[in-house]
């Protein structure tokens, strides 16, 4: 289902040992095909964005982030930043 105007809510990050977590709406999982152990990328430009990890997103954010790399395999997230 595609929601014309998206959700808006308000949430607090909160340290859990050494980790700062957020927590997200059931239903905000449910309409973006995402469940508990998924992964998902997160992508900082001027804003924040979580995607779920497949080869399209993958792709896409490779592409943003290196015009050239257009076309190559898209099976990892081998050139695109993840936290150490």
């Amino acid at each position: 289902m595609s929601r014309t105007i998206p959700l808006v809510e308000k949430r607090k990050l909160v340290k859990s040992g050494s980790s700062i977590v957020i927590t997200i709406p059931k239903e905000w999982l449910t309409e973006n095909g995402l469940d508990v152990g998924d992964e998902v990328m997160m992508v900082s430009n001027g804003s924040l964005k979580f995607m779920k990890i497949n080869k399209e997103n993958v792709e896409n954010v490779r592409n943003q982030l290196n015009p050239n790399h257009a076309g190559a395999s898209a099976t990892s997230t081998e050139g695109v930043a993840t936290p150490s």
